[in-house]
C-alpha cells in the first residue's frame, strides 16, 4: 500500500454571475469534490495559481463567462491544460464545441440537456480528473515502470451481441454504441478520430467535422451514461485535443 496522503478532490467553477448550474454542482459533490466558485478570468487564474504544487483540479467553466479566452490564456502559460468541463448556456454556436476539442476539453454540456445528464457528466469528469492525477503521480514515483497496455478492468465484451459483462452486471449497447465501444477498445491508448467514428460506427461517408460532432455527440453521451454503472470503465473514455476520443 502507498504511504502517500490521499489526494484532495477539488474543482474550480467559473460562472457568469447568475450562479452555478445545480445539476453540475450535484455531480461534482457526488464525486466528493470540494468546489471553489469564481467569477471572471482574473479571479479564476488567481485561484489556479494559488493551488498547492501537484494539485490538479477539475476546471468547470461556462462559455458565457469567458471560458474560451481563459483556456487560450492557460494554453499560453502551461504545457498541460487542466482537465476541463464546459457548460454552454446558449448552444447556438457550433464552433464552440469544435474549439473545445482543440483545447482538449474533457466534457462539453448544454444547459438544455436533462439535469441527470449534466450531473452524470460532471461526476464522470471529476472522477477522470482525479484518476488522471493519480496516474501521473504513480508515473513520477515509478518512472521505470511500464504499462501493460491492458484495460485493467475485469470485463467481457461481446461485439456481436453488443453486450458488456462487468462486475456481475450486463450492459446492453445499441448497434451504434457497440461499434463505438469496439473501435475505442481495439484502438486502446490511441485516438479514434471523429471521421473514423462516422465512417465505421455511424456507417456514413464524406461528413464534415461540424456534422460529425452533431451526429456523434448523442451516441457518445448515451454510451457514457450506460457505462456509468461501472465508473472505472466509463472513466477511461476521454476526449483528445482537437481529434476525437480515446480509451485509456
Amino acid at each position: 500500500m502507498s504511504d502517500s496522503a490521499p489526494q484532495r478532490k477539488s474543482a474550480i467553477y467559473m460562472t457568469n454571475g447568475e450562479g452555478p448550474d445545480e445539476a453540475i454542482l450535484q455531480g461534482l459533490r457526488g464525486a466528493g469534490c470540494e468546489v471553489t466558485q469564481t467569477h471572471g478570468i482574473a479571479q479564476t487564474l488567481e485561484v489556479i495559481r494559488s493551488l498547492p504544487e501537484g494539485e490538479v483540479p477539475l476546471l468547470v467553466a461556462e462559455v458565457q463567462s469567458g471560458a474560451m479566452p481563459l483556456l487560450a490564456l492557460l494554453r499560453e502559460r502551461s504545457a498541460e491544460m487542466p482537465p476541463t468541463l464546459l457548460l454552454d448556456r446558449v448552444g447556438n454556436d457550433i464552433y464552440v464545441p469544435i474549439k473545445a476539442l482543440e483545447f482538449g476539453v474533457r466534457a462539453y454540456v448544454l444547459s438544455s440537456q436533462p439535469a441527470i445528464e449534466r450531473e452524470i457528466t460532471a461526476q464522470l469528469a471529476a472522477q477522470r480528473a482525479l484518476a488522471h492525477a493519480s496516474v501521473e503521480l504513480r508515473r513520477e514515483a515509478s518512472p521505470a515502470s511500464a504499462t501493460s497496455g491492458e484495460l485493467g478492468d475485469d470485463f467481457d465484451w461481446d461485439p456481436v451481441a453488443h453486450v458488456i459483462r462487468v462486475a456481475g452486471k450486463y450492459i446492453h449497447l445499441s448497434p451504434i454504441e457497440g461499434r463505438i465501444f469496439d473501435l475505442l477498445l481495439k484502438n486502446q491508448g490511441h485516438t479514434v478520430t471523429l471521421q473514423d467514428f462516422i465512417q465505421h460506427a455511424l456507417k456514413k461517408q464524406d461528413v464534415n467535422q461540424k456534422t460529425a460532432i452533431e451526429q456523434l455527440r448523442p451516441h457518445m453521451m448515451r454510451l457514457r451514461r450506460k457505462l456509468v454503472v461501472h465508473p472505472p470503465l466509463a472513466e477511461r473514455i476521454v476526449n483528445t485535443r482537437g481529434s476525437g476520443y480515446m480509451m485509456t
